[in-house]
């Protein structure tokens, strides 16, 4: 892993943040002190958070294997991804960069050990904990207790335990909640250093909360494991969990301008509103998801795809990796449910993932609460998110709202009404799916495989495909190999299909 100096970090991440005074020029320049200030290097890692998470360029596998997303036929599709054989090469900056952040929130979490900073550091940890999970998620055994210790020469960590790593990061997620409640009005503010939620502490301890709840119900199929789920979930009961309306929407103040408007947008649209030239024509829908959407009459399906040409209503995909392409203009470009706007928040974790965590929760007795509930709590969020009037929208767009969605939950289908369903967890889990498409990609990636849902998803039928189905993690990336062999070595045989990630029992 290389040496990371965090100044120059803070350097590059403020370059490229969005808040209006990172980019005022009058402002004294932190990087000439001896410390960078906690608050200035918050915002600044926060938002280097979103970059990565909300740029679908960075987890496209996981909307394009599972579904979400297509290639249009103006362009050839990835082989690799389509044949199922990633390199180490391949999505590098998922590691490079989400250890990069680890560094500055690390120096924010050190930056704030004076006893009035405990809501800096509280965030710190939980930022740190919501990355690390991730890359359990992703990779496996990571480099972490010895991951940000450069500073006392360790520039090859040793490699931890996932299940390990992850036992421990529910801890750090306890201790994160005991600084917020142990914070005073005598305490620093976090104020505008706080681009999601605005100094709101009682949002983060319930969004600590609902990482840890996520991590445990990854865990939910291990054998054996539902006492130590039970008994961490006790811990933290009184906090609860993200609620509709209080999703972590990330936005430090967008703007239209190169590299200062919101990630997602900025992949399909340049400032003048023109589209990018390998945006909307190179990604489309899945045919998985819009024939969901079509069956099920759902009223998010223009929302999540633009109409065919020569139609107000037809949605179209094409199926990843199969061969029959359908032309250009009878596949479906992204919709505006998900372009929004140049200044629309990016989601880091949203109040309808929160709430289907819960119902999966509800369901398996880990948490009280009546699951149903929490199912159509978290169906009427989404379709309220989804449609939201977006800036590619006619004047005469009548958003969506909560009456819409009950309506769509009432029909009498297996996978919408939930006492219509035989199967529960398999409408929690697939409901899920489909509103977190183009939101957020690796619980898709993760519910797959932990659960089997959705259980119609068109694999790729490319002959030079490795397996049956899409990978299980990736390879540990090229960087790190490079400079960190020995340790990645020591993990032993890693192919796409094995180990699997610890909580993978199926």
């Amino acid at each position: 892993m290389k040496k990371l100096i965090i100044l120059l970090t803070v350097l590059l991440v403020l370059g490229s943040a969005c808040k209006k005074d990172f980019l005022n020029v009058d402002e004294t320049n932190p990087n000439t002190a001896s410390a960078v200030p906690a608050n200035l290097v918050l915002p600044a890692a926060l938002n280097s958070i979103a970059a990565r998470i909300d740029d679908p360029r960075n987890y496209e596998f996981c909307y394009l294997w599972f579904g979400a997303w297509s290639i249009s036929n103006g362009y050839v599709p990835p082989r690799n991804l389509t044949e199922y054989n990633l390199l180490n090469s391949g999505y590098q900056a998922i590691w490079d960069n989400s250890y990069l952040i680890l560094q500055n929130l690390d120096y924010v979490e050190k930056a704030s050990m004076a006893s009035t900073e405990k809501n800096f550091r509280a965030i710190a940890i939980i930022m740190k904990v919501y990355l690390y999970h991730n890359l359990v998620d992703t990779y496996g055994n990571i480099p972490y207790s010895q991951a940000l210790n450069t500073a006392g020469g360790i520039l090859k960590p040793a490699y931890d335990d996932a299940q390990t790593i992850y036992e421990d990061l529910a801890v750090k997620i306890d201790t994160a909640i005991n600084l917020i409640q142990k914070a005073t009005i005598t305490d620093d503010a976090v104020g505008s250093s706080d681009i999601i939620y605005q100094g709101d502490m009682g949002k983060w301890a319930r969004f600590a909360n609902t990482i840890k709840l996520r991590m445990l119900m990854n865990q939910e199929f291990m054998s054996g494991r539902a006492t130590y789920i039970t008994g961490a979930l006790a811990t933290t009961a009184s906090v609860g969990y993200l609620g509709a309306g209080e999703g972590a929407m990330l936005n430090p103040g967008y703007l239209q301008s190169t590299n200062k408007m919101s990630p997602l947008w900025e992949l399909f649209y340049k400032q003048d509103n023109s589209q990018q030239a390998d945006g909307l024509g190179y990604y489309v829908a899945n045919q998985d998801a819009c024939t969901f959407l079509t069956t099920n009459n759902d009223p998010r399906k223009l929302r999540f795809f633009q109409p065919i040409t020569g139609s107000t209503t037809t949605i179209q995909g094409n199926y990843f990796g199969g061969y029959e392409q359908l032309p250009v203009p009878q596949t479906s470009k992204i919709g505006p449910g998900l372009l929004q706007g140049y200044n629309q928040s990016a989601p880091i974790l949203t109040d309808f993932e929160s709430l289907f965590l819960q119902a999966e929760a509800a369901l398996k007795g880990f948490i009280p609460g009546n699951p149903k509930a929490f199912y159509e709590s978290a169906v009427t969020q989404s379709v309220i998110y989804m449609g939201q009037t977006s800036s590619l929208d006619p004047s005469t767009y009548v958003p969506l709202t909560a009456t819409d969605a009950a309506t769509y939950l009432a029909q009498p289908l297996a996978l919408v009404n939930y006492d219509s369903s035989p199967d529960p967890l398999k409408a929690i889990i697939t409901q899920k799916w489909i509103a977190l498409n183009g939101i957020s990609p690796m619980p898709i990636w993760t519910d797959y495989r932990r659960t089997g849902f959705p259980d119609f998803i068109s694999w790729s039928i490319d002959p030079g495909k490795l397996s049956p189905t899409p990978p299980v993690r990736l390879f540990y990336p090229q960087t790190e190999v490079t400079t960190n062999n020995d340790n990645v070595l020591a993990q032993g045989t890693i192919t796409l299909t094995s180990p699997k990630i610890f909580w993978q029992n199926r």
